[in-house]
């Protein structure tokens, strides 16, 4: 008597790993997709939280993006593209004035944050000073 497997039940195992990773491969992106947006709407509202902390020592918003970056590790874009400066798949500008600012996330699924900018990017989500969360779109 031979010991071993046939070629029936050799192929049904190699179907149920087929299915199980039919099911398994796309619910993986949408996860990545889910934690890249979280990432970059966690760093918005950390932004957002260095805002309301600088504006009450200095009475007025910063736009430059540079005190953030230097005080309070924002990873904010700035007037120094470097890589501390980016996430790993979003970047984020600041415009506004210094009574009133505007923080705009730029995501990229597939992309280097460096590499996301307008127009290229899967995903924008911004925040203001009267925002309790970023509205992303």
């Amino acid at each position: 008597m031979r010991k071993g497997f046939t070629l029936i039940e050799l192929m049904i195992v190699l179907a149920i790993v087929a299915i199980l990773a039919a099911v398994a491969i796309p619910l993986y992106g949408a996860y990545k997709e889910r934690a890249v947006r979280a990432e970059a709407e966690e760093e918005l509202l950390h932004v957002q939280t260095v805002e309301e902390d600088y504006f009450n020592s200095f009475r007025r918003y910063t736009i430059t993006g540079k005190e953030l970056r230097d005080f309070y590790g924002a990873k904010v874009l700035g007037e120094d593209p470097s890589p501390d400066n980016y996430g790993k798949n979003f970047m984020i500008e600041l415009s506004g004035t210094t009574a009133a600012y505007v923080a705009t996330a730029y995501v990229c699924y597939d992309k280097a944050g460096s590499a996301c900018v307008s127009g290229v990017q899967n995903l924008t989500c911004t925040i203001t000073a009267d925002q309790e969360k970023p509205s992303c779109n």
